[in-house]
């Protein structure tokens, strides 16, 4: 029997987008759903009772109470461990290999050619021609990830002026929203969990008219009705911590994609950040 999440991502394109709101909802926010009323998932959904009704007939269910017994069941799934627990239980039997170092990198590596083998070259090259293009480039993320956005504002940084990091506090958010401009493109990278902030800001830059490119690690996450393009990294292992080494892959793909649409150009960054280095960043070490 195919577990309510696998039903989504089976009927998700199928589903009217009121229907994906709740489907959103059911993915995001499982504990709400297992334990209030139809109408009032409706209501946290900002669709109708009718509607959350609908959804779980779409999906194959027989119904609100069919879709609450199993969104109890992957409600439990995803809790029974955390993220780290469950990158070091699929771990365990690597720990008596002889060449475990070996055999740990072969895995990550390939999960990065199995997820290469999904980019859509069309998709690819729209994305990083606006990179190339942007007047101005924001990096946005949370949680698990931080470390990939935080890596790509310092790659992007050294090769093209006007990269920055957003942060999610508050104020700096507001700051971000009166800055943006249609010029402008903005990439979020969402992981599982998907934090709020990350969501509504690609929701308001939406609303602006700049262009928004997410990143994420499934094929209903909530960041797709988010953008005007994502990327989506499926992941085969429970842990995000597993879907790091091809994420951080994929990002470099990005930045060689955007260097490619002007090559003399970002070799002439080169000479210019390498001058920088030579005459001040030098006179710091000893």
């Amino acid at each position: 029997m195919k577990s309510v999440k696998e039903r989504i991502e089976k009927y998700f394109q199928r589903l009217s987008k009121s229907q994906q709101k709740v489907a959103n909802a059911v993915i995001t926010n499982p504990a709400y759903i297992s334990t209030h009323t139809a109408a009032e998932v409706g209501g946290m959904a900002g669709v109708s009772e009718t509607t959350v009704i609908r959804f779980c007939y779409a999906i194959g269910l027989e119904g609100f109470s069919q879709l609450q017994k199993e969104v109890t069941k992957l409600f439990i799934h995803n809790h029974s461990n955390s993220t780290l627990g469950n990158y070091v239980s699929s771990k365990e039997t690597l720990f008596e290999e002889q060449a475990l170092g070996e055999e740990v990198m072969r895995q990550s590596g390939t999960e990065i050619i199995r997820i290469a083998k999904q980019l859509e070259g069309a998709l690819f090259k729209k994305t990083t021609k606006a990179m190339h293009e942007a007047k101005k480039i924001y990096v946005a993320g949370a949680g698990a990830s931080l470390i990939a956005v935080q890596w790509l504002q310092f790659t992007l940084n050294m090769l093209r002026p006007n990269v920055e990091l957003v942060k999610m506090e508050t104020s700096s958010l507001f700051r971000t929203l009166q800055e943006i401009e249609e010029s402008d493109l903005v990439i979020i990278i969402s992981l599982h969990r998907y934090y709020n902030e990350p969501l509504q800001l690609a929701e308001e830059i939406l609303s602006r008219g700049a262009a928004v490119s997410g990143i994420t690690d499934s094929a209903i996450a909530p960041i797709r009705q988010l953008t005007h393009q994502c990327f989506v990294l499926e992941q085969t292992e429970l842990s995000t911590i597993d879907l790091m080494p091809a994420l951080i892959t994929f990002l470099n793909a990005l930045v060689v994609g955007m260097m490619s649409h002007d090559a003399s150009y970002y070799n002439g960054q080169r000479v210019k950040y390498d001058d920088f280095q030579n005459s001040f960043i030098a006179n710091r070490w000893r």
